[in-house]
């Protein structure tokens, strides 16, 4: 043989070697049947008491329980604009809804 075809036949080895890994045992437990729904994977393991003890403390925790921070009470207002009498104001938001209903 001509040392060409040899090279052509090593490469061809080669490439075939490479694309052979991808058929590893890694995909031999994966779902490739998926349906909607069901879960196909391994069963969850029950928790232990301490576990589910420190899932509630935590949870309770982040669970936003508003507590006295101290201080006064509301800051007094500094409102300037002028009040606006019920007339006004229901004749004004009349007025927008008629602009922006359109022809």
């Amino acid at each position: 043989m001509k040392a060409g075809k040899i090279v052509k036949l090593g490469m061809a080895c080669f490439a075939t070697a490479i694309l052979l890994t991808g058929c590893f045992d890694e995909n031999e437990n994966r779902v490739m049947k998926y349906e909607p729904g069901v879960y196909k994977g391994k069963k969850d393991t029950a928790l232990s008491a301490d576990q589910m003890r420190a899932l509630r403390t935590r949870a309770h925790l982040q669970s936003g329980v508003v507590k006295p921070g101290g201080g006064g009470g509301k800051a007094p207002s500094r409102d300037v604009r002028k009040p606006m009498t019920p007339s006004v104001e229901l004749g004004v938001l009349n007025n927008r809804a008629r602009n922006q209903r359109g022809p």
